[in-house]
């Protein structure tokens, strides 16, 4: 008997979003029915930070993001949950920057439009949590360990900060897992960690106006599981097995606090 075919992702609103960009898809069997909306930091012209690994390879924040978020996209469809990818490509999953030939970078109005479409993208999934991937980086390249950000000044704020505790335990456990213990660097304060022209995460933060006007309407964290300018940091993770063994502690954490916003 010939297995069924695997349905295709579906665009949530493709007047809004180019190919690639704000796509969910479905639960491959039953399980908590819930939506979870993943966000692969950087993209397109912004390839976020760059580090090498121990051998000399080079890794681009943007690849790595992406490879990690479609790790744990696949594990958490195989629990049961639709999973909603912000961007499921190289490209930035908003459009922004996608025309106007620039490279390396983005202008702080281009970075602040394509947060904002990314957080219209998890309100519009009506998702159960929202996580955003992304390395942390340091011009002291002995500097390491996993960090995970939340908000504190928003309604959500407890559900926020059991999703960051779930993720950061999870992350941490299975890189000790793969023989490589890193430092516990918290749970921390999202305006630690501040855009140009806030103190707040976009994806994050509570509704200020002229600076976030449309806030995320769920429990919301933003992982750094290594910092990627770290060589043995990233020697962790930067084959294709870590990083599908940090997609899977990403699906674990948000499993967890799933499993545990039910039972509350």
């Amino acid at each position: 008997m010939t297995a069924a075919a695997e349905p295709a992702p579906v665009q949530l609103d493709p007047r809004t979003f180019p190919d690639g960009g704000c796509v969910a898809l479905p639960a491959r069997r039953g399980g908590s029915s819930a939506t979870v909306v993943l966000d692969a930091g950087h993209g397109g012209p912004d390839p976020g930070a760059v580090g090498t690994t121990p051998d000399g390879t080079a890794v681009v924040e943007k690849e790595l993001t992406l490879a990690v978020a479609l790790a744990a996209a696949d594990d958490l469809r195989d629990r049961g949950n639709t999973v909603v990818l912000t961007r499921s490509t190289e490209a930035l999953g908003t459009g922004v920057g996608a025309d106007d030939g620039q490279v390396g970078a983005l202008t702080t109005d281009m970075s602040q439009e394509d947060l904002e479409a990314r957080v219209r993208c998890a309100n519009l999934a009506r998702a159960h949590a929202l996580v955003s991937v992304h390395f942390n980086s340091f011009a002291d390249p002995t500097v390491g360990g996993t960090e995970t950000l939340y908000e504190p000044e928003r309604p959500l704020a407890p559900q926020s900060r059991a999703l960051a505790e779930s993720l950061q335990t999870s992350i941490r456990s299975r890189l000790a897992e793969l023989g490589r213990p890193p430092a516990d660097r918290g749970v921390v304060d999202d305006s630690s960690g501040g855009e140009a022209g806030g103190g707040h995460l976009v994806l994050l933060g509570p509704r200020i106006p002229g600076y976030i006007d449309e806030p995320s309407a769920m429990p919301a964290a933003l992982v750094e599981p290594l910092f990627i300018t770290n060589p043995t940091d990233l020697g962790a993770i930067a084959s294709s097995t870590g990083m599908d063994a940090l997609g899977e502690a990403v699906s674990g954490g948000v499993s967890d606090y799933l499993a545990g916003a039910r039972r509350r």
